[in-house]
């Protein structure tokens, strides 16, 4: 990662300005907050969102816990707290560069199913994928001959996963490693298609500016509103 730790520690500086222009290649769904059952899309990305995006093509990919140790050392150097999305989510970029104005495009919105991942205790019936070795036991669970928990009264006796019986309650820890990590739900998730392009004005220092128009000419990896499947062209000019 090529993250240059002066640039972010000098003092905040908006002498250069540029367009930024945002050309969705793809519907978007972009979450400003934590969802419940239903993932709301608002209709323009946060500006969080878009320094998201530019922090993505720079190869700027924090892991959280380094995120979260950045932001408070750029907080205490800055005097000033760190923002954070309703999802969690703070830029490191949020002292150094900000949107002045915005020139937002018509939307349609629709909904659609969406592939959501999910860990917890429900794996056994969400997994649609698991080990051939499972099969039977799996076909005696949907029948209703067998039953899955993680309470006390479930069994952990190995041999249940091959040798089991009417009525037996195996507890899922056992077949934990014979499903994969995560499992789908399908939940609905609204989107939006914009008639035309977002437009920014963004003001940052020369040095910023340079360096985001190199990226977002050539990104370190494909750009993204929202979900990663909000794909995007993007094109910076400097005024």
């Amino acid at each position: 990662m090529n993250l240059d730790l002066s640039i972010l520690r000098a003092v905040p500086e908006y002498s250069k300005c540029a367009i930024l222009t945002v050309d969705a290649l793809a519907p978007l769904s972009m979450v400003a907050k934590m969802p419940g059952k239903y993932y709301r899309s608002q209709p323009e990305p946060t500006d969080g969102m878009l320094l998201a995006m530019l922090e993505n093509a720079l190869g700027w990919h924090i892991s959280t816990k380094e995120r979260d140790v950045l932001l408070r050392v750029l907080a205490k150097r800055h005097k000033s707290p760190a923002q954070k999305s309703g999802v969690g989510f703070g830029s490191v970029l949020q002292w150094h560069v900000r949107v002045v104005l915005r020139q937002i495009p018509e939307v349609m919105h629709y909904d659609d199913l969406w592939a959501q991942h999910l860990r917890g205790s429900s794996f056994p019936d969400g997994s649609r994928n698991y080990d051939s070795e499972m099969i039977p036991l799996m076909n005696a669970k949907r029948r209703g001959d067998i039953t899955t928990g993680d309470t006390a009264d479930a069994r952990r006796d190995p041999e249940l996963l091959r040798d089991f019986k009417s009525g037996d309650k195996i507890n899922i820890a056992l077949l934990r490693p014979h499903f994969p990590q995560y499992y789908a739900s399908p939940t609905p998730r609204e989107y939006v298609v914009p008639d035309g392009v977002y437009r920014y004005k963004i003001e940052t220092s020369p040095i910023l500016a340079e360096l985001l128009e190199t990226a977002i000419a050539e990104p370190s990896a494909p750009l993204y509103l929202g979900s990663n499947e909000g794909w995007v062209d993007a094109k910076w000019e400097v005024i």
